[in-house]
């Protein structure tokens, strides 16, 4: 079988015999591609992501938003993707699958290889866009705060021959593109990190302060920070996905990836140069996408965590299995509805209901498992970002908490069990073993703990004592009962049979 590569692939593109129907090819002209957008953080998200959104435009002939992927680190992906001319596939996977090559990706540079180059292609005329997929770890934040203190950060601080993180690649790259006066820049992060854009700046204002203070107002007229809001659901790439493409499209492809269907873009319209025509392909651009990160901050990342909690308590392995369990089933549809959506400022032209009905869909994909475990870990620090904001806004409303606290109990005591059945995978597992260790009465000693003692509704005496209610329910019945019985408890006449989320 022949490997992925681009000659091979017009080889068996022009091959009808070997040809496979499902296979989707590259119609665009690659060695025409202008390579104007700089990435950092080649890994999987990106690969079914920005650069299948650019494979997009290059799709509709437009060939000046080519993409040159930056490896913060890792020589591998870089290196497999090479002997392929940097093509592979994104297979999108619930229903019935599909394939696509992606060629977006003309080249990658593995930034401590040669830092060096890295810079001088930040710095480059032909550079209008840089954009960013490295994680929270990648941009050094602590409390969701610049560590300044890191010893990247120092090194950095200390010069910029060698740039030890993304602020110092773009500083280093600034700074020279200011020397040769090579027009603005826009860069976009898009990592689902709290004003993002805003970080990014903070750092590299911070070096170009100490290596070229003279530089700041030459940046505010010729550089734009901006957020975005990013979303799709994409495994890792297996043995077993490397199987099906291989099978289904008669090439080997060593480093495809995988997703879902559903994919979301929302970028704050914030650009110093020219703004690549992403709209035409499903991007949304608006001036503030606050409200938009808080939507999918509040209902997809806070039901992932609910779904997973009730996992582990019902004995279920995947999410999609739990939602298969009607008790858990209902339940999401419920407090996403009834509790989250009616203290949560919708975006102008953002149908609320619509999207909690894409939510569970997508979760129900059993195409994509997801495990109850992996969402489960560091979850004292998930429930902190994903449910505590949307409590405090229900009270000051006074609005119906019910389902809330329920949820709180639930997931202590799921720590209570995944402790006791060695499955806690979490940053404060020190901490937490030892409040279950003291006995009874742990409920504020685990909520202190990941500091929900910081947000009001541990005064609330009626919530706490929910809570409290919950917990005892919790830990002296069935689960499956438990929710049912909390589910009565709140259920109104007026609520359709006919509804998905009260049926």
């Amino acid at each position: 079988m022949p490997q992925l590569t681009a000659e091979n692939l017009k080889q068996l593109l022009d091959d009808p015999e070997n040809r496979s129907p499902s296979i989707d090819g590259v119609p665009y002209d690659r060695n025409a591609i202008q390579p104007s957008v700089v990435h950092f953080g080649v890994g999987n998200f990106h690969r079914c992501h920005q650069a299948v959104y650019m494979d997009r435009l290059l799709r509709q002939g437009i060939d000046s938003w080519g993409i040159i992927g930056i490896s913060m680190r890792s020589t591998k992906t870089r290196d497999v993707l090479e002997s392929q001319d940097f093509l592979y596939t994104e297979v999108t996977l619930g229903g019935q699958a599909s394939f696509r090559i992606i060629g977006s990706i003309l080249d990658i540079l593995v930034a401590p290889e040669d830092p060096d180059a890295v810079v001088k292609l930040v710095a480059k005329q032909t550079t209008k866009l840089v954009t960013t997929t490295i994680t929270e770890k990648g941009y050094y934040l602590s409390s969701g705060n610049i560590d300044y203190s890191h010893t990247d950060m120092s090194a950095d601080e200390a010069s910029l021959g060698r740039p030890q993180t993304i602020y110092g690649y773009l500083a280093a790259g600034i700074i020279l593109r200011s020397v040769s006066d090579a027009g603005p820049l826009s860069i976009v992060c898009c990592d689902n990190i709290d004003a993002g854009g805003q970080k990014m700046r903070a750092g590299v204002y911070a070096l170009l302060k100490i290596h070229s203070p003279h530089l700041e107002d030459w940046a505010d007229k010729n550089i734009s920070f901006a957020s975005s809001m990013v979303d799709r659901v994409a495994p890792t790439t297996d043995d077993s996905l490397r199987a099906l493409v291989d099978s289904t499209l008669n090439i080997k492809d060593a480093w495809p990836v995988s997703a879902e269907p559903f994919s979301q873009w929302i970028i704050e319209d914030k650009f110093a140069g020219p703004r690549p025509p992403l709209d035409e392909v499903g991007v949304i651009f608006n001036g503030d996408i606050i409200k938009y990160q808080q939507m999918k901050l509040r209902f997809l990342n806070a039901s992932h965590s609910i779904i997973a909690v009730l996992a582990h308590l019902t004995g279920h392995k995947n999410i999609h299995d739990a939602l298969e369990h009607p008790p858990i089933f209902k339940f999401v549809g419920r407090i996403l509805r009834e509790a989250i959506l009616p203290v949560t400022d919708v975006p102008e032209g953002f149908e609320g209901s619509q999207y909690i009905i894409d939510i569970i869909q997508r979760f129900q994909n059993s195409a994509l498992p997801y495990s109850a475990q992996q969402v489960n870990t560091d979850s004292s620090q998930k429930i902190n970002l994903r449910w505590f904001t949307t409590i405090e806004d229900a009270l000051m409303k006074s609005n119906d908490t019910t389902l809330m606290s329920f949820m709180i109990a639930a997931w202590i005591v799921y720590i209570e069990k995944a402790l006791e059945d060695y499955t806690l995978n979490d940053a404060l597992h020190a901490e937490l073993f030892k409040i279950h260790q003291n006995g009874s009465s742990n409920i504020e000693q685990f909520l202190k703990a990941i500091g929900a003692d910081k947000f009001s509704f541990m005064g609330s005496s009626s919530f706490m004592a929910a809570v409290t209610r919950a917990y005892e329910t919790l830990s002296d019945n069935d689960v499956s009962i438990a929710i049912t019985d909390v589910l009565n408890e709140t259920d109104l006449p007026s609520k359709s049979s006919k509804d998905l989320y009260y049926a």
